[in-house]
């Protein structure tokens, strides 16, 4: 029993050797890229005009609604896919002018769907 309980602590630190917290940032050009299950894109407008858009963006995809909230420094809109998928859009103000915008659709997330939900925010930008 030993030998087994030894052989699994090892296995796990083999398994998470090398592991470190990865700090994801939209990228400075406003060109999205997705990185680890996020959409990650920077607009060159404060956070309630992106609220806006991306409120309006999930009506013009019929996506549900769940939970949306916004100050002037941060935002977040929640929402419900016709398949159970559940779509968080985080808005952070890098500075007056600048939010860093991340899309997530599902637990592990979905390039497709996200660059579909960003471009139909776009046209409200």
């Amino acid at each position: 029993m030993k030998k087994f309980i030894l052989l699994c602590l090892a296995a796990g630190v083999f398994l998470f050797a090398g592991c470190s917290v990865v700090q994801r940032e939209p990228p400075s050009s406003g060109i999205p890229t997705y990185s680890l299950g996020d959409l990650l894109v920077m607009v060159n407008k404060p956070v309630p005009d992106v609220w806006k858009a991306t409120v309006a963006g999930y009506k013009d995809l019929g996506i549900e609604i769940t939970k949306s909230k916004s100050d002037s420094l941060t935002g977040k809109v929640e929402g419900k896919l016709a398949n159970g998928d559940v779509v968080v859009t985080d808005l952070k103000s890098a500075n007056p002018q600048r939010t860093d915008v991340s899309i997530k659709v599902g637990s592990l997330g979905n390039k497709d769907y996200s660059y579909t939900i960003w471009s139909s925010i776009q046209k409200h930008l």
